[in-house]
């Protein structure tokens, strides 16, 4: 076990490296890199062999190897779509059928829907936020009104639907059945969700938006049927392919093969045009920037994060300050604080949403289900660790969405309201279960 002089400079040359480089605009890989290296001191201070240090760092590195899938494809279909005419002929179909006077709500709900069916938020970015994203660039909506609604839509599915990997994680880590999370979670989303939803209608009819704006920015779909067809097979695949349960990267891969296909056939795209775009990001508005050439600071960074997880989950060095710091359980409430504080802890220096929702629900189970239902304590890991992720710019998961939103997190995550609305309403339920219990002295369903 650390020392917590150890623990806490750990922790803190981590937040420190990676908050300067975010705050600099200097690779985010190399403000991690010192919170590392001080990482690697201290487990061989600890008495850890350089062995296991590098054995740990490279199965964390394991780990990480889907994400890193997942970006390097994101950076290769996004440029792809562009080039071959798929990605406006989303917009444009987009614009023909939603509204502009409740584009923000129908974005979100559009957002949610898909999102439950798919169960992952980079799916639903990828898919329909974008086309989204182009739409209110289209109508001249500012970029994060729309980027936090469809964040907040997303991230519905992604820590409810039954078909969401973070959801079932949950459940196993936290042993609750399914049915019984998704019912003890039900209170929270649903406050979360009317929320939102309120938010953005107020936004939207705060614009103002009206028919003749709306006008000035139709793009119209193709006229040949089998034109429009060929343009949006590439989504329709990259659809089909999540729905099938494939895994996200084969979508990807299918989807851009598509879309080069598409492009070559209808827009005659030359090879050097196509290899281009790829490394560059094109020049489309929504692409710019967004290529291999791009991606190639995030990977190191995810890298690093994968070394810097494997280590941690090896020497289990903060399993013995989560059971100092939980002490004695004597409310939901203050239980349910302890744990978000925990799982935030957990997001900030781990860059992933897995390690703090395994590491909360393996470490507090113990402790919490000598007086509280399980399903509770998956209630607050699904309200706090599974989106606090999204919140941390140099987590992961936040990296993902700033992509596919083209946004850094600071600007969309105050129109996020789903991110930041579920801690505090799951606080509300735990207040009001510990209340009720000291009324009837009975515990209550919530509890």
């Amino acid at each position: 076990m650390l020392r917590i002089w150890q623990l806490s400079l750990i922790v803190a040359t981590t937040i420190f490296g990676l908050a300067a480089a975010y705050a600099y605009n200097i690779p985010m890989a190399f403000g991690f890199s010192f919170g590392l290296l001080v990482l690697i001191a201290m487990s061989l201070m600890k008495g850890l062999s350089p062995g296991i240090i590098i054995r740990s760092m490279l199965e964390g590195i394991g780990h990480t190897k889907e994400v890193i899938w997942l970006l390097l494809l994101v950076a290769i279909v996004l440029p792809c779509w562009a080039a071959s005419g798929t990605l406006d002929e989303m917009i444009a179909w987009a614009l023909a059928f939603v509204h502009p006077s409740y584009l923000l709500a129908l974005s979100f709900l559009i957002s949610l829907c898909v999102s439950m069916i798919l169960g992952t938020s980079t799916g639903t970015l990828s898919s329909v936020g974008v086309p989204l994203i182009g739409m209110a660039v289209h109508l001249q909506v500012p970029l994060p009104f729309i980027a936090g609604a469809v964040i907040s839509g997303a991230f519905v599915g992604d820590r409810t639907s039954p078909f969401s990997s973070a959801h079932q994680l949950i459940a196993s880590s936290t042993d609750t059945a399914v049915p019984v999370q998704w019912r003890a979670m039900l209170p929270t989303t649903l406050a979360a969700v009317i929320s939102s939803l309120g938010f953005y209608l107020w936004l939207d009819l705060r614009a103002n938006r009206t028919a003749a704006s709306f006008a000035q920015g139709i793009v119209s779909p193709s006229e040949s049927v089998w034109q429009t067809i060929l343009l949006l097979a590439p989504i329709v695949i990259l659809l089909g392919s999540i729905l099938l349960r494939l895994k996200t990267k084969y979508g990807f891969m299918l989807s851009s093969a598509a879309a080069i296909w598409v492009g070559s056939f209808l827009k005659q795209v030359a090879l050097g045009d196509w290899l281009s775009d790829i490394w560059y990001g094109g020049v489309h508005p929504l692409t710019q920037g967004k290529g291999l050439l791009h991606m190639i600071s995030l990977v190191a960074l995810i890298v690093l994060a994968g070394a810097f997880n494997g280590i941690m989950e090896k020497s289990g060095m903060i399993s013995a300050y989560i059971e100092k710091g939980l002490g004695h359980l004597r409310s939901l409430t203050a239980a349910t604080i302890k744990t978000g504080v925990f799982g935030f802890l957990l997001c900030l220096i781990s860059c992933t949403q897995t390690l703090p929702i395994m590491m909360c629900g393996r470490n507090i189970l113990p402790f919490w289900k000598q007086q509280f239902r399980t399903a509770q304590l998956a209630r607050v890991i699904a309200d706090t660790s599974a989106v606090f992720a999204a919140m941390v710019p140099w987590n992961l998961l936040a990296v993902l969405c700033s992509t596919f939103v083209g946004l850094p997190v600071e600007q969309y995550l105050p129109y996020s309201i789903f991110l930041w609305s579920l801690p505090l309403f799951t606080a509300l339920v735990s207040v009001y279960a510990d209340s009720s219990w000291k009324t009837t002295g009975v515990a209550s369903d919530e509890q």
